[in-house]
């Protein structure tokens, strides 16, 4: 797609101080019904404009009229003779005959990044692997921020797997570990020490009925009754 640029036709990487490409996205009226559910979001995000007339379009692009005319017009030829210049033989979303009256959907468009492609070796499990292919103890890694399986390149939409898949395995054997202070630890063991101190009534449904107002309030759950502050066990 940049093959013309030649420092990333050389070094496979894009020069960041080159100006960043942009491209027109342009639907005619029988393509934006193909995809009518997307179109509608995308113009009420204000991602797609809706032109009419090939004018309009050309303004908006910024391209002389005579351009887009012309190019339109050879893909509707090209379409009725069933191929182009360059090979392709399958047309889909033709404008209609009167370019001057046809509705155009049109956006901009731009590179961006989406995939990280290599990164740490590690294993089936998630586990990272030094120049040995030796697993490093207690480092792991998952998602883009790992090697993958493909390459320079990748399935389309596996990301998402990959994270997935490889997120739940290190999930699972790491152990987890309290992250409770020492002070709050000790502040829960006196209080779990005063509850097991206290004991607690006897209660029937009738005790509960009594409470129904709006002021006061007790609910039966599972045995227990809940008035917001107090747990006290029901038989």
């Amino acid at each position: 797609m940049f093959s013309h640029d030649r420092y990333y036709e050389q070094s496979k990487q894009w020069n960041v101080s080159s100006e960043i490409p942009t491209f027109s996205l342009v639907l005619s009226s029988a393509a934006a019904a193909d995809a009518q559910k997307h179109v509608d979001h995308y113009v009420n995000k204000g991602l797609l404009v809706k032109l009419v007339g090939v004018r309009a379009l050309a303004a908006w692009m910024k391209v002389p009229f005579s351009t887009v005319y012309d190019t339109l017009e050879t893909y509707q030829r090209d379409a009725i003779i069933g191929r182009d210049e360059w090979g392709k033989i399958s047309f889909s979303g033709v404008p209609k005959d009167n370019l001057a009256s046809e509705t155009f959907y049109a956006g901009t468009v731009t590179p961006v990044l989406h995939y990280c492609m290599g990164g740490l070796t590690i294993d089936k499990n998630g586990s990272v692997l030094d120049e040995e292919n030796n697993v490093i103890p207690g480092l792991h890694a998952a998602g883009e921020v790992s090697g993958g399986v493909h390459g320079d390149n990748r399935l389309g939409g596996n990301s998402l797997l990959e994270c997935t898949v490889f997120g739940a395995v290190v999930g699972k054997k790491i152990p987890i570990r309290s992250r409770v202070s020492p002070l709050q630890q000790k502040n829960m063991t006196h209080d779990v020490s005063a509850k097991d101190k206290t004991v607690l009534p006897k209660l029937t449904m009738d005790n509960v009925q009594q409470h129904n107002s709006e002021g006061d309030c007790w609910i039966a759950i599972n045995g227990k009754v809940y008035d917001c502050k107090l747990s006290l066990s029901i038989d």
